[in-house]
């Protein structure tokens, strides 16, 4: 699982007449719906198996093409744990592309690119 943190001079701000400005409040808002719209897909055997998941790793979608019918019950299985993965790391890649564009000088991405 992936989770994104807040920088830590991200605070809540006040205007000049007093009203609560939250600049940081707002960008995790966009954080948060932009991360909400993640998702990605792999394929494996061949484009006959196609698997989509949403950020966190939950599983959204299985398509089992014909062609991947032929296959054994473990060849199958292996099929669709392959495109899982791919899946999941379509969807790390996307989650990272978000956070990156929203705090670019986070030290922790040099990390994981």
């Amino acid at each position: 699982m992936i989770v994104v943190i807040p920088h830590a001079c991200d605070t809540a701000q006040v205007g000049p007449e007093g009203d609560p400005t939250t600049p940081a409040l707002s960008r995790a808002d966009e954080v948060r719906e932009s991360l909400a719209r993640v998702s990605g897909t792999g394929t494996a055997a061949r484009g006959d198996v196609r698997v989509t998941v949403a950020v966190g790793g939950r599983l959204t979608g299985v398509v089992i093409g014909a062609g991947a019918m032929t296959l054994s019950g473990a060849a199958l299985a292996a099929e669709i744990m392959t495109a899982t993965s791919l899946a999941s790391l379509a969807a790390a890649r996307e989650v990272h592309s978000v956070a990156s564009r929203f705090y670019p000088d986070h030290e922790m991405w040099g990390e994981l690119t």
